[in-house]
């Protein structure tokens, strides 16, 4: 009899052991929520979805995001200790660059403890110089997920 509560009393350690694995440690989700912008051409009146022949982009005071590519979508990462952020935008080598300038609250959010915080973006205004974008729409102002459309801005070419 004694050697069968031995026997269960290793069993319930064991697996007590397993069950308490620590999970902590393993993050599977990003914690970056990019600000998805769609880019529209205006011609003659009419939008059609365009892909730009050769965008570049960056954020001021970091790298660059996008350098010469043919391009109908970009992914801005905003940034997480500040209220705005700013980005440089061209969409063809011969056309001149626009700025476009992003306001937002920011709000920490609890993802996991082996992921930690991320941040969750509210967009309050977006301001851009008007060289090559004819007009800014915003479609989302909840930053949480990037396959959301968060901005369209559309562009006049004769």
């Amino acid at each position: 009899m004694k050697s069968i509560y031995q026997i269960l009393l290793t069993c319930f350690i064991f697996a007590g052991i397993i069950a308490c694995e620590n999970e902590t440690k393993v993050c599977d989700q990003t914690l970056r929520n990019d600000y998805h912008t769609h880019l529209m051409r205006k011609l003659n009146d009419r939008l059609s979805d365009t892909v730009m022949p050769k965008v570049t982009a960056y954020a001021f005071g970091r790298d660059t995001i996008y350098r010469s590519q043919a391009l109908g979508d970009l992914f801005f990462q905003l940034s997480p200790i500040a209220d705005s952020s700013l980005f440089y935008v061209k969409v063809d080598s011969s056309f001149v660059p626009d700025t476009l300038k992003i306001r937002y609250t920011r709000q920490q959010h609890f993802i996991s403890p082996g992921c930690g915080f991320g941040t969750y973006f509210n967009i309050d205004t977006v301001i851009t110089t008007m060289h090559t974008i004819d007009s800014v729409v915003i479609n989302n102002k909840s930053v949480t997920s990037s396959n959301d459309t968060h901005l369209t801005l559309y562009f006049f070419f004769d």
